[in-house]
């Protein structure tokens, strides 16, 4: 529920709402979060780290690849915590 912007409370509604059994206490749910978030990020840097080298293979450099990027972020300006970018090889 983090993750779409919601927090615990709102997975307690929608659990009473569905007749599903109360979830987790607070405590549980910031560690299973935090866990979730541990492993997304290695989960990314791998893949990032992956691609990064498939594309030195394929551009036929060592530690020089030309790419194409663009971002957005969620709310105007550069202060939103959260954002996407992507990068394409040229």
């Amino acid at each position: 529920m983090r993750y779409i912007g919601q927090g615990l409370p709102s997975l307690e509604m929608f659990c009473s709402l569905m007749c599903l059994p109360n979830p987790v206490c607070q405590k549980a749910y910031d560690r299973i979060n935090a866990k979730i978030a541990d492993v997304s990020e290695a989960l990314a840097n791998a893949s990032m780290k992956k691609a990064a080298a498939e594309e030195k293979i394929i551009d036929c450099t060592v530690n020089s690849v030309v790419v194409s990027g663009d971002g957005t972020w969620k709310t105007c300006g550069h202060t939103s915590l959260i954002g996407v970018c992507t990068l394409i090889g040229a």
